[in-house]
């Protein structure tokens, strides 16, 4: 998916100093931008409402939020000055509208009813291990919903009863690079609760 020059350099600005901080990989900006594009390319739909969990110095969801310019964005990152530096670039490039940035762990989002069942997609990059990434992904999607998260090239999908357990459906694992697990909500129930229950 191409990326209007104007909108990579305002990126590229933003995410030399998220590097600078230490909250982006070493790799080249550059790179790392058409690595969180590949994000789109993997997903089924363009989103109207999208959460990235752990949003860290905002790849994906800040190269994501400038590709598709008709998405809604929740950023969820529990660190309080990347969260700030988030909230911050978000402003100056204009998405104040469109991009919320949430100081919070990413478990907690779901626990609360105003982002629960409400996400047509949820991404993530480097947020944890699949248990701990599925249980907080899980309860923010809607029916159909998908969840894409950055794979290791030599990853396998993930395990269908764990999926299952959650209401999601057996991780259909790109087999190109770079690799994404990629699954969709299929139920309403997640461990046994409604996600639309109190």
């Amino acid at each position: 998916m191409p990326l209007d020059g104007a909108d990579r350099t305002r990126l590229i600005a933003v995410l030399d100093q998220a590097q600078e901080r230490g909250w982006v990989g070493p790799q080249a900006i550059n790179r790392q931008i058409d690595h969180s594009l590949a994000f789109a390319v993997a997903a089924a739909a363009i989103p109207t409402k999208a959460v990235d969990l752990g949003s860290g110095g905002g790849l994906p969801a800040l190269v994501l939020a400038a590709a598709w310019p008709q998405s809604n964005w929740t950023l969820v990152e529990s660190s309080l000055p990347r969260a700030a530096f988030l909230e911050l670039h978000c402003a100056r490039l204009g998405w104040s509208e469109r991009v919320a940035v949430v100081h919070a762990s990413a478990e907690s989002l779901g626990q609360g009813k105003l982002h629960l069942a409400q996400a047509d997609l949820v991404t993530a990059r480097s947020f944890g291990p699949p248990p701990s990434v599925i249980e907080a992904a899980a309860p923010l999607l809607r029916l159909g919903g998908e969840l894409i998260v950055s794979a290791a090239p030599n990853a396998t999908p993930w395990p269908s009863d764990l999926l299952s357990d959650h209401g999601l459906s057996p991780d259909n694992l790109t087999l190109t690079s770079p690799k994404f697990h990629r699954t969709t909500r299929t139920s309403d129930v997640s461990r046994g609760t409604l996600s639309g229950g109190a």
